[in-house]
């Protein structure tokens, strides 16, 4: 980057606001280009594309409700150990 000498302090903050909005602005135009060629040449039409994402979403889900269930599940299978274990690490610390 380049060092430039500003005279007041508004001087700098409006490059720096400039510069900001430039790089907003060109993300913004990177991403709306990329969008319209991946349109463009995407192997699938819409509604086959819309399906594809959905059926991956729907299996994401799933599988994370599996392994919430699952979690939970072992999480329930530990509770009375923990309270066993908690219950008999008081009771040597107390003696």
């Amino acid at each position: 980057m380049t060092s430039r000498i500003y005279y007041s302090e508004e001087a700098e903050q409006t490059m720096k606001r400039q510069r900001l909005i430039d790089a907003l602005m060109f993300t913004g135009l990177g991403i709306g280009i990329g969008s319209v060629v991946a349109l463009l040449i995407a192997p699938n039409n819409g509604e086959k594309t819309r399906d594809i994402i959905a059926d991956t979403l729907d299996e994401g889900f799933q599988r994370g409700r599996q392994a919430t269930e699952d979690a939970l599940g072992q999480l329930e299978n530990e509770v009375p150990n923990l309270r066993e274990r908690v219950t008999q690490l008081v009771g040597k610390t107390l003696h």
